[in-house]
């Protein structure tokens, strides 16, 4: 498994004479006399996460809670961080508080529901008939995936890494909803299902992994009708924006917000609006212009 940290660091041994611009080095490089160990930190962009804007150590132990697994801690904490920002509201107000806020709310009701399923345990499906249970099965696989996916960005914006465990957990469960997809039957041969928005789920899991090209396996399997369909478009554009693809995360987000199957109430907007998806769009005029 490849899992790429927000925050690497790596040592340059430079052994020899002339290492840096002779010796293939130029704008960049690092120089350093011969033998000395030079330790250099580098640190991904991860853009403008909505809760960074207000400083919060209570919802830092928050987001610390959730990448340990721990939901229960982690809900109490969020609540608490809505409150502490609430009553700062009162006396400063302004539109980025109120995200803030939101985020501290809608986070604490993601860990609220990871808990749950926590208790809950495996299910016991043995009287199910094969078909029922797979359906069970893989609903739920994709509900966890999908909780757990947004763990992983939330945890991401707030820890400047991708905590590994819940890495792990997030692609284990995405990758159990598309292994247990109904079977498709073409030109007399039964396949493996392939469900549209499990496999853009994994592109955007397995890119913030670090594996492009795992990513762009996923999205390849996914038909050009299916990609193009405004019920995949979210799952589209977390694909394309966790892969860097910003005019294509965009399109895809204009095409869930502008072009809606059904209508769609303010909430529903703006439980989109605060995923850590579009760190890297937040402030852009075009991005900002769908929520407002």
């Amino acid at each position: 498994m490849l899992l790429v940290s927000a925050r690497l660091v790596f040592v340059a041994l430079l052994a020899a004479p002339g290492a840096g611009a002779g010796a293939g080095g130029g704008a960049g490089a690092i120089l350093a006399p011969p033998g000395r160990t030079i330790t250099v930190v580098a640190t991904d962009d991860i853009g403008a996460p909505l809760e960074r804007a207000f400083p919060s150590a209570t919802y830092a132990h928050a987001a610390a809670a959730d990448a340990e697994l721990r939901w229960d801690d982690a809900r109490l904490l969020y609540r608490q961080a809505a409150d502490d920002w609430t009553a700062s509201a009162r006396t400063r107000p302004s539109r980025a508080l109120e995200s803030a806020i939101a985020k501290a709310e809608h986070e604490a009701s993601l860990s609220q529901a990871l808990a749950g399923y926590q208790r809950l345990g495996p299910p016991s499906l043995e009287r199910l008939p094969e078909e029922a249970r797979r359906a069970f099965l893989r609903g739920r696989a994709l509900e966890v995936g999908r909780l757990l996916r947004a763990k992983l960005m939330a945890t991401r914006a707030v820890l400047d890494r991708a905590p590994p465990e819940l890495y792990a957990r997030t692609r284990a469960r995405l990758e159990e909803a598309r292994d247990t997809a109904a079977p498709t039957h073409a030109a007399g041969q039964t396949q493996a299902g392939s469900d549209p928005e499990t496999e853009l789920l994994l592109c955007a899991t397995y890119a913030i992994g670090g594996d492009a090209a795992a990513a762009r396996l996923a999205r390849a399997h996914v038909p050009s009708a299916a990609r193009a369909d405004p019920a995949n478009a979210v799952a589209r554009a977390a694909c394309a924006a966790a892969l860097g693809e910003t005019d294509a995360a965009l399109a895809a987000l204009e095409s869930f917000v502008l072009r809606p199957l059904i209508p769609r109430g303010d909430i529903a907007l703006r439980d989109v609006y605060l995923a850590n998806d579009w760190d890297h769009l937040r402030g852009t005029p075009r991005f900002e212009s769908l929520f407002r």
